[in-house]
């Protein structure tokens, strides 16, 4: 189900299940209060209250008759790009990830294979004396790890890459 919210559509799906009937009617936006949006469907209106947004991600969790949904922001924008068959080109995509100063590699927190999250540390590089912790730009897959503990590195050496 969609709904369109100041120029933003949001595709609603339900969290483990699906949509009780009442809901998936043609939505209108009434009110929005804090953490609260006022919906009028065909047959009632409907108070959500809004548990969590991530605008990382585009998503808001949502609470309804006790039960969560999840709710994907769509903006025109990402329409667009859907209809052109470029969903993902706002999606960072990164191959590797280089050493932003000379320094040690003090430890290593990802092997080859693992599934990292964006901002997830891999590295403690240590600089200066002081340690420095490499994280992932983006989600990903780690495909290698170039260095080892001990080594030392200089600017812009690889230190890992995603497959």
């Amino acid at each position: 189900m969609k709904v369109n919210i100041q120029n933003h559509e949001i595709q609603l799906e339900k969290i483990d299940g699906n949509w009780s009937a009442p809901i998936l009617q043609s939505l209108e936006i009434l009110a929005k209060e804090n953490k609260y949006i006022l919906l009028q469907t065909q047959n009632k209106t409907v108070e959500i209250q809004c548990t969590n947004f991530d605008a990382s991600t585009k998503t808001v969790t949502l609470l309804y008759n006790n039960q969560k949904y999840n709710a994907k922001i769509t903006e025109p924008l990402d329409e667009l790009l859907k209809s052109m068959g470029l969903e993902n080109a706002l999606t960072p995509k990164v191959s590797e990830v280089k050493a932003p100063m000379p320094g040690l590699v003090i430890n290593i927190l990802v092997a080859p294979g693992d599934v990292v999250e964006a901002n997830q540390k891999l590295i403690t590089l240590e600089a200066m004396k002081m340690e420095n912790a490499i994280k992932s730009p983006a989600a990903g897959t780690v495909a290698s790890i170039e260095v080892k503990p001990g080594e030392a590195v200089d600017k812009n050496q690889v230190l890992l890459r995603f497959e």
